[in-house]
């Protein structure tokens, strides 16, 4: 009997420290840096490797696995459970290894990934998504830590503690053919926030079309009216996963000064990185201090 008690009780901090674990977030998996951010698969790479370091001075376990994820319009990235209509998840067609990974202090780790075409009739010319997902795991309390229950409890010893499970995913993109994508800005607003410090805010939809993903560079300048310009914004590798139609973008101008304000252009330009093989640009010029927006 008494054997039967240490043993739920050790099931039961398990159970907890895993249920603790579900609260999961999209971010960098505690302690581990992953390369690259995203992967390419198309008619050329079939295959690809992914580096796991660990940066902490502690050995520390991951599990890998697929995960089907798509993006909201204000740019999160949620679980996808079913695909909509004209998307199309990957999962199926990577096989990868290790499903599991305990990395030493310091120490680096490879996931190897390779894909295969889909069987059966699909449409040409498409692009199939799916997230791999990097899951640190907490370490299990040892049986043998719970064998004497009274000494434990009372040196304050034997407790439950929520140990959090830090997840991170990145895309995994794969191309058949030769998708192509459009990217348009649109619906532009420039306002001042409420905040105890006023600054410009300026708010645009990317607008993504076609069959494929978007990933570019967004700049933002203002361009005085002798064509001198500033660098008010910049954000390097932005994307707009395929099927979703639109980005919304809310961005705090604080580098826009009230002088900027008075006068000049805002010009929003999205250009594509080859790094994704994509080709596409827009642009969106503003002019300030007038009572209307240009869209090129």
């Amino acid at each position: 009997m008494r054997l039967q008690w240490i043993r739920t009780v050790f099931f039961m901090t398990v159970l907890v420290v895993l249920l603790a674990g579900l609260g999961l977030q999209d971010s960098r998996a505690q302690g581990v840096s992953v390369a690259p951010v995203r992967v390419l698969f198309d008619k050329k790479v079939r295959s690809a490797t992914v580096f796991l370091s660990n940066r902490t001075p502690e050995a520390l376990t991951y599990k890998i696995s697929l995960v089907n994820r798509r993006m909201l319009e204000n740019g999160s990235i949620v679980p996808a459970e079913v695909a909509e209509p004209g998307e199309f998840f990957a999962d199926e067609l990577i096989r990868y290894s290790p499903r599991r990974a305990t990395i030493g202090p310091f120490g680096s780790q490879t996931i190897r990934l390779m894909i295969r075409r889909p069987r059966g009739d699909f449409p040409d010319g498409v692009e199939f998504r799916t997230h791999l997902a990097i899951r640190s795991m907490p370490p299990a309390p040892l049986l043998k830590d719970l064998e004497n229950i009274e000494r434990l409890t009372q040196e304050g010893k034997l407790s439950v503690q929520a140990v959090a499970s830090v997840e991170t995913v990145m895309p995994l993109l794969a191309r058949f053919g030769d998708p192509q994508a459009t990217i348009q800005i649109a619906e532009p607003a420039l306002e001042m926030n409420q905040g105890e410090k006023a600054s410009p805010v300026l708010s645009f939809d990317l607008i993504r079309g076609g069959m494929r993903s978007t990933y570019g560079d967004l700049d933002i300048l203002h361009i005085a009216p002798d064509g001198q310009e500033t660098l008010v914004h910049l954000a390097r590798g932005l994307a707009v996963y395929y099927p979703t139609a639109k980005r919304r973008m809310v961005i705090d101008l604080k580098a826009l000064s009230a002088p900027m304000l008075s006068s000049g252009q805002i010009l929003v330009r999205y250009t594509e990185m080859a790094e994704m093989k994509g080709d596409q640009s827009a642009q969106l010029l503003i002019p300030l201090g007038q009572g209307q927006m240009l869209v090129q």
